[in-house]
């Protein structure tokens, strides 16, 4: 058995077990205790509960639980470290987390029966975004269903995450560091769960505070390099998502006025970088990278690609030949599909090879057209 599926069916085991005492239902960073009665299933950045079983393809989809009149199914999504750009769309909690009628939805949402009545509400507790999503069935709700939902979410208990202070004004960690400026302090926060990110960096100057997030690897638009820069798109916020040496990051600063951000795009001038190999994907067909080289793809129709890559003084393409289409250069074969191989200049072959060898494929017949 695989062990993700054992592992939930451990969660599913752990929370519907009998007795009287509650039950703890954990997922990466985030809990809640069940009574009796209630059942349970986490996964990556997320947990849901409810009074009735939960298969675990709920997961994938929420609303198979299919909730009937009477009963009740609670949501919790990890949406990651707090950043300024989202932080009014997710007040601060002060106390224990309830749901109010306000948080009653005025309007359906996706997925979910039209006549179902559903609470949500996003909040941020300690450093993590959270969006907490309950479905309290048909119409007319039974008397209490909310009151019962509330009692589960107060047990709501979000870990924190490991801190890591400068240390001769450098932040540094997973061969990312930045060297703090005069007047400038800082952290950085590892989560529990690297889901959403792999650490955050915040820091602050008077009311100017920056926030970089490594985010879990992922095809970037587009691999710069050293030094970044935020770009404004509001009078008080600047914001990139940029792919650097093969680390992926959200960069947002919040600052009162424009010389702020000229001063924090000076103490991001500071930010090294060391490369890291990352991972081309698309249509079920992958590459492994050096940390500097980059990638652009183009789809000929279907899943047919022409990806292009590019490092210093090079550039690679992979064309996804159709059948019958005919070649005279270099061909690279992978569970029956083809790719042409141009590589410019030519005398770089030998340093493009070993990256050509981590091409891999699935059959066409499994590729999503």
């Amino acid at each position: 058995m695989k062990r993700a599926a054992l592992l939930g069916l451990l969660a599913i085991l752990a929370t519907a077990c009998s007795g009287s005492h509650s039950r703890t239902l954990g997922g990466q960073g985030i809990s809640l205790s069940l009574p009796h009665g209630w059942y349970g299933v986490s996964g990556p950045g997320q947990l849901q509960a409810a009074d009735f079983p939960l298969a675990r393809s709920v997961l994938a989809s929420e609303e198979r639980a299919r909730v009937r009149r009477g009963h009740v199914h609670v949501i919790v999504w990890d949406g990651g470290p707090a950043m300024p750009l989202l932080a009014r769309n997710h007040p601060r909690l002060r106390g224990s987390l309830r749901l109010i009628p306000k948080d009653l939805a005025s309007s359906s949402f996706e997925g979910f029966p039209l006549d179902h009545v559903i609470a949500q509400r996003p909040v941020t507790i300690g450093e993590e975004f959270l969006d907490v999503l309950v479905d309290l069935g048909p119409k007319p709700v039974a008397a209490g269903r909310l009151r019962d939902a509330n009692r589960v979410l107060a047990t709501l208990k979000v870990a924190p995450p490991r801190v890591l202070r400068p240390r001769g004004h450098v932040l540094a960690t997973d061969g990312v560091s930045l060297r703090l400026l005069p007047e400038w302090s800082g952290r950085i926060e590892v989560p529990v769960s690297p889901f959403a990110a792999r650490f955050v960096l915040r820091a602050r100057r008077g009311s100017t505070r920056v926030t970089l997030l490594e985010l879990p690897p992922y095809f970037p638009e587009k691999q710069v390099q050293l030094p970044i820069a935020a770009v404004q798109f509001s009078p008080h916020l600047a914001r990139r998502v940029v792919m650097v040496n093969g680390h992926s990051f959200d960069l947002s600063v919040a600052f009162a006025a424009p010389d702020d951000l000229v001063r924090a795009n000076r103490l991001l001038a500071g930010l090294t970088v060391q490369p890291r190999a990352w991972t081309f994907s698309s249509c079920q067909f992958t590459l492994r990278l050096p940390g500097p080289w980059t990638a652009g793809v183009r789809r000929r129709g279907g899943c047919y690609l022409t990806v292009t890559l590019r490092a210093r003084g090079l550039r690679v393409v992979l064309e996804e030949l159709r059948p019958g289409e005919h070649t005279t250069g270099r061909v690279i074969r992978r569970s029956g599909r083809r790719f042409q191989v141009q590589v410019t200049p030519s005398s770089a072959a030998d340093e493009v090879d070993p990256v050509l060898a981590t091409l891999r494929a699935k059959v066409r017949s499994a590729v999503s057209r």
